[in-house]
């Protein structure tokens, strides 16, 4: 695991860079041929991808070639994803037949000055007992994504946080450097303070990461390294909603905050 100050920095490089949540500029799901706010082209679903169409006049370039007439953007699900550049210096990527617009230079990446945090406490490193959900992964209609659809509940953390005991839902999550995690989509009692209060936390909750043991076995939460969900960062992610069990009815004064400018504004 990185040490703290890394992973600050890690998580402030990941909110400014060209595929981070403050470049992000549209997400706009292509369900028939449509145009696509800001960029040029007529956008339509394609096996595989999206497809455009365009002139070399419009300044659509896909995987270093210049579109003229209609190719297929392949999508970041594919074997070789496909690269989407426009004129004026955004970019696209294409997931599950959205068109993600990138402005690399957006008015919040050059607002961002870096992201609000609780200074870090030894005593929000606990411990928990994971339960898995039977031999196998389950859908429950009230844990969803940001989306709408189901995620794949792992199983239970039950855990004491500030002295009150919670059992707390836990999903699958993707891996991360090879390693398999699971996923906590939490709220606090910080998450319901004003923004201008500096124990105030992200209206809709964060995330916070576990290593997954992969049967049911002792788990370290470490609330410091609590994180903003993607929707903190701008309104063109969706929230997901967290599920009944991990409204933790007390203050978690660790983790991060808000994302802030030069002045300490929040950004969003």
């Amino acid at each position: 695991m990185t040490t703290f100050p890394d992973h600050v920095a890690e998580r402030d490089r990941w909110a400014r860079s060209a595929r981070g949540p403050l470049a992000l500029m549209n997400a706009q799901r292509v369900d028939l041929e449509q145009p696509v706010w800001p960029v040029p082209g007529r956008w339509a679903p394609a096996p595989g991808g999206l497809t455009v169409t365009a002139a070399v006049a419009d300044g659509v370039v896909v995987d270093g070639v210049p579109v003229d007439g209609t190719v297929l953007v392949a999508s970041d699900q594919a074997v070789v994803p496909s690269t989407v550049a426009f004129s004026d210096g955004l970019a696209g990527t294409v997931a599950d037949g959205t068109l993600r617009v990138w402005d690399p230079a957006s008015e919040a990446v050059t607002r961002f000055d870096h992201i609000a945090r609780f200074a870090e406490q030894d005593h929000w490193v606990t411990s928990g007992r994971f339960e898995p959900v039977g031999d196998g992964l389950e859908a429950r209609a009230d844990v969803v994504d940001a989306a709408g659809v189901p995620l794949l509940v792992a199983g239970i953390v039950a855990t004491t946080v500030a002295d009150v005991a919670v059992r707390l839902v836990a999903v699958r999550s993707a891996a991360f450097r090879g390693a398999p995690r699971l996923q906590l989509i939490v709220q606090d009692a910080t998450s319901a303070l004003p923004e201008d209060d500096p124990s105030s936390t992200y209206s809709m909750g964060r995330f916070l990461y576990l290593d997954d043991p992969g049967a049911a076995g002792e788990v370290v939460l470490d609330w410091n390294r609590a994180v903003l969900p993607p929707c903190a960062f701008s309104y063109q992610f969706g929230c997901p909603i967290p599920p009944e069990e991990n409204r933790v009815p007390v203050a978690i004064t660790a983790g991060e905050r808000h994302p802030v400018d030069a002045s300490g504004a929040v950004l969003h």
